[in-house]
């Protein structure tokens, strides 16, 4: 990660912190005069002082323990003081879970029982019944950003259990979904991959799955490729069609009869001519027709319209294709195939055929499907609006305010129901009768940056996106549920990344129990109408979830949100000396909110909204919010250099208690404290934008919630100052603790713990600098993701920071982050792991010794303390409960398999019977008695989501209330 710096080592980047004037005199620190730490320095007094003072330099044995009972001696210690200590546990690191769902086609099973998904990393299988993980199967598909990641998936046409998924690198997998067997052993094409569709195809008596892939290479252009399995394990398939310019979409239809590809404004139909029946392999031949589309496709299907001959084979009666477009039209070819001559062969003229055109969309139609029974178009895109079309009369019907861009639409080959992916990290069936839902299936729901760009951006607007993550993700914990995750969101990706930076006004209350999302709550203005766009073509942008605080009880909850205009609408403001962004500062708004919690955590109450918690001539930015852990009470830190802290009291009306509806007493929030910070430099905060340099800070209470540690300060120049909670008074001062700007500052103990540019760990009882590590120098946007978390029951801490990878060719650079644990009493880090991913937040698991760490893959790890990696949650089928547990019996079915199922009622009728039991004499039958530490080990070891199956958890607990009888 870094450089380390300790007691015993170069302090050159952090030198011992400066005395304020009033330090000597102040009660709360314990003083010892230690001079500036030296590289030849032993427990911060320097060599030559202690010989000149006649102290020895010779140190003491200390007796370290290891994990396994070994004993080792190592030099520590001033002489005659006897150091035990045991050495750090083992960290580990589980694997992933979750992660982000894909621009691919969610696959019903043949009995619409099950939904396969896929993301990033796996396959994974739910129930449609309760929406229930049944079965998780990884990839070897770990890299984001421009590496490898997949492109296609698509059920087989004769074997439904199986799932055929293309990668982008031209792997190939056949996966029995029922089992996950195939995921090892994929095939290689040995080109690079754009996509994929699979039929069954008559070879000579066989009818076979034949994969169409429109592939590419630096050395050839894009072509359509047929593979049978045969074709793959060679790494050989017939060329069907070559491409001049590059396409983007392949969709095939009728047994491989019909096959269309996009590409740009253009797209190619292939009507299958005849096949020549070979002794090895046979050939297709198709006959290719190029047709001209008024916009650039971005979504395209195909329905057919089989008749049988006398001779009882199967031929195309009609093919209708619609295609939508990157402007927000859909475009109706109808009956295609009798259009198209074969003296017509080639290119086609557009005045030949010529579309109906359907147009509610303004931006790109992501996803557009015909109905069963094809008197319908169902379409979805950025309006977050399912729009259903009656193809004769074109009367539109909508399904509005979707929670985010629709990505994907299936409809079930019964008809009765569509499956609807989203861009917000979730999937949802909806009956076909009723328009309402049936089944959701959500992840963690933060901001993703994908493989493949937006749909819309097909088209170039007069905004840019977002194409970064500069910003932690905002989380908190509540204390009350541990399980219950609160992470700050936005209306789907595409609304996240809208102009003027990423808005996430919306909190997700994720349950890492059952690893799926709760409920939403909006926690600052939004815009859920299909009108979000201003009439400059340009999103509305909506406020930003900047901080949560859970109190120490999780009764309450405050937030900060924060919001100011685009630049672009400020423009016409600009006048004299002032600056863009002077502008946009003075008119931005920054709110403070209370939220009264209910004590499952589904429902929350604004109590108090404060607009102004910080402000000089403007409002002033909140840095940071800490909670006390021992009282209702919060506390800000702001720009204006003012520390506030806030409790609630009862609210009164002409002196009269205010009460609800169920006649509790209502409570408010107001500022009890105000503390105003010592400055470096004493400059005046009034002053203007441009004139006043920058500043951060950040604040933690301690752990009895008797002092508030706050950083603030320039860069490079930021004060840490104590201050007493109960009279408001300044007990100490500490400088010099900072290189950059702050990022954090946490108390454990009688240390801190603070994050800039360095990690400093700092004793305020002994006054003196335990140790510091130099993290890896990253762009300074990059910076701003470093985190801290600090774990009270193990006593430890972790920090999170983005590493350079300019050596990864195929990724883009600051894509990659690195995790580091920390003990309190060890300068070394106990772990070291790098992620392909940055690091998008870590927060420590209440009630147990580990932290969890979340990715910009959308993905959970647990890093735990013990000798065993921790297990993530594990889907039905591998814990054996429900109907997941004989999923091999049945392709596509999951029939519940028990036991006794086939005994006959007469056994079973002795199987209920008592059994007498005969107790040998010559054992002592006593109660158990198991103490409270035993089953904290079990329990405890773990976030509720990384514990073990709970049949290895039955036996721990079984084997401390039965153990094997002694003989006396």
């Amino acid at each position: 990660m870094g450089s380390h710096i300790d007691a015993n080592g170069d302090t050159a980047s952090l030198k011992k912190r400066k005395r304020g004037p009033k330090d000597e005199a102040s009660p709360l620190i314990k003083r010892h005069q230690s001079k500036s730490l030296s590289k030849h320095s032993t427990n911060g007094v320097p060599e030559e002082d202690r010989k000149a003072n006649g102290t020895p330099t010779r140190r003491s044995k200390v007796i370290v323990l290891d994990t396994d009972g070994d004993v080792e001696l190592a030099d520590s210690g001033p002489v005659g003081e006897l150091v035990v200590r045991k050495a750090h546990a083992t960290w580990k690191l589980s694997n992933p879970m979750g992660g982000r769902m894909l621009d691919i086609d969610p696959m019903f099973s043949a009995d619409e029982r099950y939904l396969v998904l896929t993301y990033n990393t796996s396959l994974q299988v739910y129930t449609t019944e309760d929406s229930l993980l049944v079965r998780r199967i990884p990839l070897p598909v770990t890299r984001s950003g421009d590496g490898d990641f997949i492109v296609s998936a698509a059920l087989s046409k004769i074997s439904p259990e199986h799932v055929w998924v293309g990668c982008n690198d031209g792997r190939v997998w056949r996966i029995n979904w029922t089992t996950g067997a195939g995921a090892e052993t994929p095939y290689e094409i040995n080109k690079y991959v754009l996509d994929m569709d699979i039929q069954s195809m008559e070879y000579g008596d066989v009818t076979k799955d034949v994969l169409l892939v429109l592939q590419t290479s630096e050395s050839t252009p894009a072509t359509i490729v047929a593979y049978d399995e045969e074709d793959l394990s060679k790494g050989e398939g017939t060329l069907l069609h070559t491409f001049e310019e590059k396409p983007n979409l392949l969709r095939s239809a009728a047994n491989g009869k019909v096959v269309v590809a996009t590409s740009g404004s253009t797209f190619h139909v292939g009507i299958l001519k005849h096949k020549k029946k070979g002794v090895d392999s046979p050939e297709l031949e198709y006959r290719f027709y190029s047709i001209g589309v008024p916009d650039l496709a971005a979504s395209l299907d195909i329905r057919t319209t089989l008749k049988t001959t006398k001779k009882g084979a199967t031929e195309l009666q009609q093919v209708d294709v619609v295609i939508g477009g990157a402007r927000g039209g859909i475009y109706l070819y109808s009956d295609i195939a009798a259009k198209l001559t074969p003296e017509g062969h080639g290119a086609v003229k557009a005045a030949s055929i010529q579309p109906r055109k359907y147009h509610w969309h303004r931006k790109a139609v992501h996803s557009v499907k015909w109905s069963a029974d094809g008197n319908y178009l169902i379409s979805g895109g950025y309006e977050q609006v399912l729009v259903l079309w009656q193809v004769d009369t074109s009367k539109v019907n909508f399904l509005p305010h979707l929670s985010g861009c629709i990505e994907n639409i299936v409809v079930s080959s019964q008809g009765s129901s569509y499956a609807i992916h989203l861009d917000d990290n979730s999937t949802m069936i909806i009956s076909t009768e009723e328009m309402k839902p049936t089944t959701y299936i959500s992840g963690i729901q933060s901001l993703i940056l994908g493989d493949h760009p937006s749909k819309d951006a097909m088209v170039r607007r007069v905004w840019k996106p977002t194409d970064e993550i500069s910003q932690p993700l905002v989380t908190a914990i509540n204390p009350a549920n541990p399980s219950q995750m609160f992470l700050c969101v936005g209306n789907g990706q595409q609304a996240t990344l809208g102009g003027g930076g990423p808005s996430t006004p919306q909190v997700q209350v994720f349950d890492t129990s059952s690893f799926r999302g709760v409920t939403k709550h909006v926690f600052a203005r939004t815009n859920p109408t299909d009108a979000n766009i201003t009439n400059h073509g340009a999103p509305i942008v909506e406020p930003t979830v900047t901080k949560l605080a859970f109190s120490g009880d999780g009764k309450w909850l405050a937030s900060v949100d924060e919001w100011q205009p685009p630049r672009a609408d400020t423009e016409v403001f600009i006048t004299g000396k002032k600056t863009a962004e002077e502008v946009r500062r003075e008119r931005r708004e920054i709110y403070l909110k209370f939220w009264e919690v209910s004590a499952d955590g589904s429902a929350v109450e604004l109590v108090t909204r404060i607009e102004e918690a910080h402000h000089t001539k403007q409002q002033e930015t909140i840095l940071g919010l800490a909670s006390d852990p021992t009282s209702a009470r919060f506390a800000t830190i702001g720009e204006d250099g003012v520390v506030r802290t806030w409790t609630s009291k009862f609210r009164k009306r002409d002196g009269i208690a205010v009460t609800g509806q169920d006649g509790q007493q209502l409570r408010a929030w107001t500022c009890s404290q105000t503390i105003s910070l010592p400055v470096s430099g004493q400059q005046d905060l009034t002053i203007g934008l441009s004139e006043r340099p920058p500043r951060s800070g950040a604040l933690a209470f301690s752990e009895d919630g008797s002092i508030i540690f706050a950083a603030f300060g320039e860069p490079s120049e930021a004060v840490v100052v104590a201050i007493d909670t109960e009279t408001g008074a300044i007990r100490d001062t500490i400088y010099n603790m900072f290189r950059g700007d702050v990022r954090s500052i946490k108390s454990l103990g009688s240390c801190l713990i603070m994050l800039s540019e360095d990690l400093t760990v700092y004793d305020v009882v002994s006054d003196e600098l335990l140790y510091s590590f130099s993290l890896k120098e990253t762009s300074r946007p990059a910076k701003r993701l470093a985190q801290l978390a600090v774990n009270y029951e193990s006593r430890s801490f972790a920090v999170a920071a983005p590493v350079p990878n300019e050596d990864l060719k195929l990724m883009r650079k600051g894509t990659q982050s690195e995790l580091l644990v920390f003990s309190i009493e060890d300068s070394e880090p106990q772990l070291v792991h790098t992620f392909s991913n940055l690091i998008t937040a870590v927060y420590p698991a209440i009630s147990s010794s580990g932290f969890v760490v979340v990715d910009a893959a959308a993905q959970l790890w647990s890093v735990a303390e013990g000798a065993e990696q921790p297990p993530m949650l594990r889907p039905l089928a591998e814990l054996g409960v429900g109907d997941a547990a004989d999923t091999d019996k049945q392709p596509g079915s999951m029939d519940l398999a028990l036991g006794d199922a086939d005994a006959s009622d007469d056994e079973m009728q002795d199987g209920d019977q008592d059994v007498e039991m005969d107790v040998d004499d010559d054992y002592d039958v006593h109660q158990a008695v198991v103490a409270p530490e035993r089953l904290t080990e079990i329990f405890n070891t773990a976030p509720s989501f990384a514990m073990p199956p709970i049949e290895d958890i039955f036996y721990q607990v079984a084997g401390l209330y039965a153990p094997k009888p002694v003989r006396t």
